[in-house]
């Protein structure tokens, strides 16, 4: 294969505001999905997505880069970026991208009832997470009723917020 072969065979990462989010970020799924290394250019995209949604120097593309998230129904995505170590410091701005975006997040709900039951969860990633939960606008199975119910219920009186959580509509 030439150099010339290579280097066309090799996709130029572009972040641009479209209707196709999926190919607009990196065009792969992150590394705790597939178990891949991502490039440096794929770690550069991310980055740049996520300080969109939370720079106040970029307040006035929030909107869009919602919009985009929203119109590419990039749930699975919010919730990969939520799952990943990396992004840990600005868990509690994804999570509000999440119910900020629009996008129903009930196939996730099981995920969202760990985030309110995790010590390791902050009181606004907390709120962030109930507010996520709230706003699914999908019908809960029994099954999913049942396991957000049990997960809700670990959470010891103790917590400063064991009030609110005991309180979640969909779950109590």
């Amino acid at each position: 294969m030439s150099e010339q072969e290579k280097d066309q065979s090799v996709p130029e990462p572009v972040f641009q505001l479209s209707e196709n989010f999926s190919s607009a970020y990196f065009g792969k799924l992150p590394d705790a999905v597939t178990g891949e290394h991502a490039s440096a250019n794929d770690q550069k995209l991310i980055s740049n997505f996520i300080a969109l949604l939370i720079d106040p120097a970029h307040r006035d593309l929030k909107s869009d880069v919602l919009a985009i998230l929203r119109n590419a129904k990039a749930d699975q995505f919010l919730v990969d970026l939520l799952q990943m170590d990396q992004y840990r410091k600005v868990r509690r701005e994804l999570i509000m991208a999440c119910w900020e975006s629009g996008l129903d997040f009930t196939k996730h709900s099981a995920f969202f009832c760990s985030i309110v039951a995790s010590p390791e969860s902050s009181n606004e990633e907390i709120l962030e997470a109930i507010t996520v939960i709230e706003e699914m606008a999908g019908e809960l199975t029994e099954e999913e009723i049942n396991t957000g119910r049990n997960i809700l219920t670990s959470v010891p009186e103790s917590a400063a917020l064991y009030p609110l959580i005991r309180s979640i509509g969909r779950f109590s």
